[in-house]
């Protein structure tokens, strides 16, 4: 029909140019949410580690027992030995690996190797030395920890004497690369009292 005409060159332009538009936004609406999901897949990953960190050593700790062992030379090592920079001691729970006989019981340490925060375990109880150990958290720049003794006193190292005692509680201090730092606190296995002794007159 004479009446009807196509779009003008003006028209066409005006409509690619909001067709590239709309398609720019669409991108930088997918884009974001692409990094969105990947921010929250990274965060959820980071809390899965830091919770595995939490649960490993609070079982650890909470079965801490008064058990020293010897070294590769026969020396004594105390129950519970602890510096500000990581700390050793026997455990119990432990399982056996593979159905082969093994005690409850494992000497376990934790410590900054590199960047890593690891748990080392020792195979035997005497006469052996702790292994590499699994890596636990890695990123960390620097670690201060702190033991409470009965009394409510925080220092930073521990001795075991007398009497191969444990702290009450065990507080970690992790510093890691960009993130701020990670302070937690673990309570032991409480102390047993020393049995009484048969006959001894009641106070």
């Amino acid at each position: 029909m004479s009446g009807q005409r196509g779009f003008t060159l003006v028209e066409m332009l005006v409509a690619l140019s909001l067709f590239a538009a709309i398609a720019a936004m669409g991108v930088g609406l997918l884009r974001g949410s692409i990094d969105t999901q990947e921010a929250v897949q990274q965060r959820l990953k980071s809390m899965g580690g830091m919770n595995r960190l939490r649960a490993v050593m609070a079982n650890d700790l909470a079965q801490a027992v008064q058990r020293p062992t010897r070294g590769v030379a026969g020396e004594a090592v105390p129950a519970f030995a602890g510096s500000a920079s990581g700390f050793a001691f026997v455990h119990a729970g432990a399982s056996a690996l593979g159905g082969s006989p093994r005690p409850n019981v494992e000497r376990v340490g934790y410590a900054l190797v590199g960047s890593e925060w690891r748990r080392e375990a020792q195979p035997m109880l005497d006469g052996t030395a702790l292994g590499d150990g699994d890596r636990l958290i890695d990123e960390v720049t620097a670690v201060a920890v702190r033991y409470r003794d009965a009394v409510g006193n925080w220092s930073e190292s521990w001795n075991s004497e007398p009497g191969d005692r444990l702290p009450l509680a065990v507080e970690v201090r992790l510093t890691r690369t960009a993130r701020p730092p990670l302070t937690m606190l673990f309570l032991t296995a409480p102390t047993l009292p020393p049995p009484p002794v048969v006959g001894a007159p009641v106070p």
